[in-house]
């Protein structure tokens, strides 16, 4: 794979997860998702000790990247105390 094809899959990659990032967040706004049990269900769609390889390892760390976005958002649009 030549470092342009790379890039490209990652920002597609990217492009996609972004997209359901906000898709989750306005479903959460509109009370039609449990935002934190969707967080709570990436984090565990990937327990460390079944990502035996790089692959697996990647897609665990992009899930919890993920519900941790999801969870700062849903901080940010708290109001403040």
């Amino acid at each position: 794979m030549k470092p342009n094809d790379f890039d490209e899959l990652a920002g597609r990659i990217d492009g996609v997860a972004q997209a359901l990032l906000r898709i989750s967040a306005e479903l959460e706004i509109a009370r039609l998702m449990d935002g934190p049990r969707l967080a709570a269900a990436w984090r565990q769609a990937r327990p460390e000790h079944l990502a035996l390889d790089q692959q697996l390892q990647a897609s665990r760390h992009v899930l919890h990247q993920m519900a941790d976005s999801l969870d700062a958002a849903r901080e940010f649009r708290s109001p403040a105390p």
